[in-house]
């Protein structure tokens, strides 16, 4: 019997090389994941705990500007229903007598309301997310319905103005990942890069939920105040003395406003 060779190649499993290239293609991507899910958690924690302390340390100035605020507005309110009763033209408050706005950083943590739409940015958004998905630029059938089924639900979350929504579908599978799942005839090797394009679609809407969370005004807050702390400078001290300097202000405003709606009254029974 003849001896085979020697230093003949052997066959190579290019299935099992491509294995282990995506095996280690997936563990990348969640560790990527991981690190980001830690972020997003040990970030919300931190501000939500700022929250909590905000309000012990605050809520009573908190509490009474919000009524010297209401106080006001109500005053201004009798005014001008008195002054559109008599048609005087005059500004009741008189020269010089607009009060001075709130700091906005002080504003939003006395008053805590969910960060306001933003809708250029939904617009961006939603602009991104039909460059992306719209079933014009489909390349064959089961694209199309991909795309169609994406970008129907895009329009209804634009259309309520669900910015969370919007957010979501941004990390959907990318229709161009799709082909090449549909491409690729191994099981295995199919599987395996679905894993590692679902580990990136959760990645991606992980750094969306950390984005919104930074836009939040009191993660604003949380940082200013983390960004003095490290100056070596007392935030919470600096916002009671600013707190207490609007009250006084706020103070002064409404007892003028009220001194005035008094003599409108009585001018008015005089007449």
């Amino acid at each position: 019997m003849p001896l085979q060779p020697t230093n003949q190649l052997q066959p190579i499993d290019s299935t099992g090389l491509k294995a282990n290239e995506l095996l280690a293609e997936l563990k990348a991507a969640q560790e990527e994941l991981r690190a980001a899910e830690a972020e997003l958690a040990t970030e919300q924690a931190a501000v939500n705990a700022f929250r909590m302390h905000a309000r012990l340390m605050l809520d009573d100035l908190a509490d009474a500007i919000t009524a010297l605020l209401a106080e006001k507005q109500s005053l201004l309110t009798r005014l001008e229903l008195e002054r559109q009763a008599t048609e005087d033209a005059e500004n009741p408050l008189g020269p010089n007598a607009e009060p001075q706005p709130l700091p906005d950083d002080m504003e939003d943590l006395m008053l805590p309301t969910p960060t306001a739409r933003d809708k250029a940015a939904e617009k961006r958004l939603y602009r991104e997310l039909a460059r992306r998905f719209h079933p014009d630029l489909a390349e064959g059938a089961a694209e199309l319905a991909y795309r169609t089924t994406v970008m129907t639900a895009v329009n209804a979350a634009y259309t309520a103005g669900d910015t969370q929504a919007l957010y979501d579908l941004a990390g959907e599978l990318e229709p161009d990942e799709l082909r090449e799942l549909a491409g690729i005839e191994s099981h295995e090797l199919r599987q395996l890069r679905e894993r590692i394009l679902r580990c990136r679609r959760r990645r991606r809407k992980v750094a969306r939920q950390l984005q919104v969370l930074r836009e939040d005004k009191t993660a604003r807050l949380w940082r200013k105040a983390r960004e003095m702390r490290d100056q070596g400078e007392d935030w919470w001290t600096a916002v009671r003395r600013d707190l207490e300097a609007a009250r006084v202000r706020l103070e002064e405003e409404v007892a003028l406003l009220a001194c005035q709606a008094s003599d409108e009254l009585r001018v008015t029974s005089d007449e």
